[in-house]
C-alpha cells in the first residue's frame, strides 16, 4: 500500500511538470503557426502554408498531450490496477498519427498546385517570419527534449521531435523562397515534397517508440539484467527475465536461484540485494525478484510429522 501511494505521488508530480512544459509550448506553437499561415497565404507559397499546417499540428499535439497527461494522472482503480500512466504514451501515439495525416494533406495540396499552376511571391516579411519562427522552433525543441529526458516522458520527447522537424521544414521553405526569387518557382513544390518526407519520418519514429511502450517491449536487454544479478553474492543463477516501461523508470521481474540450504530470511535478503543493484545501476523504479532453488534440485513438499 505504501509503495502504491509513493508511485501515485510520483505520477502526479510528473504530470504537473509535463503539463507546465506543454502549456508553454502550446502558446509558442500557436504563434508560430499563425504567422506562417497568414504570410504564406499572402505570398501564395504552398511550401510555407504547408509549413504552417505542420506547425499547427504542433499545437494540436500539445492539446492532445494535455488531455493525455490528465488521464495519466488518475490514480489506480479496479479496472486499471497499475494506474493510467499509459494514456500519456497513447497521446504520443496520436501525435504520430497527426503528423502522418499532415504529410498526406501536403501531398494532396502539391497535386492541386500541379493541376492549377501558380508561383509564390517572395518579400522581406516572409523571410523575417521564417527566420524568427525557426529560432523559436529550435528553442522550444531543445526545451522539450531536455525536460522530456529529465522527466522520462514519452510525450515530451515525441513532441520535441515534432517541433524539431518543424525547424528543418522551415529551412526547406526558406530555400524554396530564395529559389523563387532567383526565377525557379517550381522548387516550391520540390520543397513541399521534402517537407512531406521529413514529417513522415518523424511520424514513423514517434509511432515506433510509442507503439513499443504500449506493447510492453523490453526496456533493458535480458543479458544486462542477468550479468548484474550474478554479481550479487549468493546468486547461483538467473532466468525468466522480463522488463517493460513504467512511470517510475522501468519495471523488471526475474527469478534468481540460490543455494537450497539457505533459510527463507537469508534468501529474502539476497532477493532484495538484487533488486537494489538493478535499481541503482539501471535506474529501474520497480523490480520484483522471485527466489527459488537451482534447476534440478528436488524439494520434498511432504509435511513433516512428529517422529519423522
Amino acid at each position: 500500500m505504501m509503495e502504491n501511494r509513493e508511485v501515485t505521488a510520483k505520477s502526479h508530480h510528473h504530470v504537473r511538470k509535463v503539463r507546465r512544459v506543454l502549456a508553454v509550448t502550446l502558446v509558442l506553437n500557436l504563434a508560430v503557426a499563425g504567422a506562417k499561415l497568414v504570410v504564406g497565404s499572402l505570398i501564395h507559397s504552398i511550401s510555407m502554408v504547408a509549413d504552417g499546417f505542420h506547425s499547427l499540428t504542433d499545437s494540436a499535439s500539445n492539446v492532445v498531450g494535455l488531455i493525455g497527461v490528465s488521464w495519466a494522472a488518475r490514480p489506480p482503480d479496479e479496472d486499471h490496477p497499475y494506474g493510467h500512466w499509459k494514456f500519456e504514451t497513447l497521446a504520443a501515439l496520436l501525435i504520430g498519427g497527426l503528423l502522418a495525416m499532415t504529410a498526406l494533406e501536403i501531398v494532396r495540396t502539391c497535386i492541386g498546385r500541379l493541376a492549377a499552376g501558380g508561383a509564390p511571391r517572395v518579400d522581406r516579411s516572409a523571410l523575417v517570419v521564417l527566420l524568427v519562427t525557426m529560432v523559436i522552433n529550435l528553442a522550444v525543441s531543445a526545451y522539450e527534449r531536455r525536460q522530456g529526458s529529465r522527466l522520462g516522458s514519452d510525450l515530451l520527447l515525441a513532441d520535441a521531435s515534432h517541433t524539431l522537424s518543424d525547424f528543418f521544414v522551415s529551412l526547406t521553405v526558406l530555400a524554396s523562397l530564395v529559389a523563387a526569387s532567383l526565377g525557379l518557382p517550381q522548387l516550391d513544390l520540390v520543397a513541399a515534397l521534402v517537407i512531406t518526407l521529413v514529417i513522415a519520418r518523424a511520424a514513423f519514429r514517434i509511432l515506433q517508440r510509442a507503439g513499443g511502450r504500449l506493447t510492453d517491449s523490453a526496456v533493458v536487454p535480458s543479458s544486462r539484467i542477468r550479468d548484474l544479478a550474478l554479481t550479487v553474492d549468493g546468486v547461483e543463477g538467473v532466468h525468466k527475465i522480463r522488463t517493460r516501461s513504467s512511470p517510475t523508470g522501468g519495471h523488471a521481474d526475474l527469478h534468481i536461484q540460490v543455494r537450497p540450504e539457505l533459510r527463507l530470511d537469508q534468501a529474502h535478503v539476497i532477493g532484495h540485494a538484487v533488486a537494489d543493484r538493478l535499481r541503482q545501476e539501471l535506474g529501474l523504479g520497480d523490480v520484483v525478484t522471485h527466489v527459488e532453488p537451482p534447476v534440478g534440485h528436488k524439494i520434498d513438499w511432504r509435511p513433516r510429522l512428529d517422529g519423522d
